[in-house]
């Protein structure tokens, strides 16, 4: 499975770094080759993840798939991923590659008393970036499901439209992956992985790594403004923190997107890197950042919603680059109620 990329077609490369805009006209093919799949099998399934994590798996019937958490009591962040499902008795979530020991031992604790089980199971992920609003596939027949919406391809996999522009192709066997390769148009390219780190900034989506496991609550990476938290479902692993967090605190933080230029002599913004505000306080850190071009950075912060207002904020580097923010695809209330 590790090099599995060499089952790729000869395609075209688009970059070996992001690029601002992707081309509208055409089809990159991502491999995925950062995320495995999780897959949690068996007639209580589901019930087992209702009961664990923070989405709502019920809305898996009407063929959406989840953005979630699986937290510790603490509310704090095991892991996140993507969930939908690969069959009638299969749920897959799909997470980083570098949690993924940790994030199956923590889930295998709970599930004992199920009639479930859990398993790294062996997959091709593959993104794709469509022109926006693509019914099929160009140049294919296949039918792309709706935004927000997945959908089971016999012959391919599970099909998940992430938004208006991208989706995701879980192929659980090289048989699959060969009949994606068939569909692809002939103008396709290869797009890289920071490509789609690129993207996933852009719209405002953070995730958990090794780097920061069990060290966010969810409302810090937005997913209540992301449809990643029921607040109605009923009880799970860390639900009360996370419900107190929503209906009595003032939380006074929120993710945001900004930009940077660094300088020959900063380190590379990571997680954790402190964004300073010009006293020098400490208003919040790096969350995830993606090297653009030259010295430009895009990156998620999580930081203190005064900061963005006054426009003083930067990186605690040797320059001390300043932050310019970015518009996110969705609003950010600044009140306590986060509805």
């Amino acid at each position: 499975m590790n090099n599995w990329t060499q089952l790729l077609p000869t395609l075209p490369h688009l970059a070996d770094t992001a690029v601002l805009s992707p081309p509208n006209h055409t089809t990159l093919v991502i491999p995925l080759q950062e995320y495995k799949l999780l897959v949690v099998t068996g007639e209580d399934a589901e019930k087992f993840l209702q009961g664990q994590c923070t989405s709502d798996f019920k809305r898996l019937a009407n063929k959406e798939w989840l953005l979630g958490a699986h937290c510790n009591v603490k509310g704090r962040m095991h892991s996140s991923f993507y969930a939908a499902r690969i069959n009638e008795d299969s749920i897959g979530l799909r997470i980083h590659r570098s949690i993924a020991e940790p994030a199956l031992a923590a889930l295998k604790k709970y599930i004992v008393f199920s009639k479930a089980q859990i398993t790294i199971k062996p997959a091709y992920l593959i993104g794709l970036v469509l022109p926006a609003n693509s019914k099929t596939l160009p140049d294919s027949t296949l039918q792309l499901p709706d935004t927000g919406q997945y959908s089971i391809q016999p012959e391919l996999g599970s099909v998940l439209r992430l938004d208006e522009s991208r989706a995701e192709i879980w192929a659980e066997d090289e048989q699959s992956l060969r009949n994606l390769w068939s569909k692809l148009p002939a103008d396709s390219e290869l797009g890289s992985d920071a490509l789609w780190q690129q993207l996933n900034i852009a719209y405002g989506i953070a995730e958990v790594r090794a780097d920061s496991f069990e060290k966010l609550i969810p409302q810090e990476l937005n997913f209540q403004l992301l449809n990643g938290i029921s607040f109605s479902k009923g009880c799970y692993t860390g639900q009360e923190i996370i419900a107190r967090m929503h209906y009595r605190a003032n939380l006074k933080k929120h993710l945001y997107r900004a930009q940077t230029t660094l300088t020959i002599s900063d380190q590379e913004p990571v997680f954790g890197t402190r964004v300073l505000s010009t006293n020098l306080s400490n208003g919040g850190f790096v969350v995830s950042a993606v090297h653009i071009s030259e010295r430009y950075w895009e990156l998620l912060v999580l930081i203190k919603d005064d900061l963005i207002d006054v426009n003083s904020a930067f990186l605690e580097l040797n320059s001390q680059p300043k932050l310019s923010w970015l518009p996110l695809p969705y609003a950010i209330p600044l009140d306590s109620s986060e509805e």
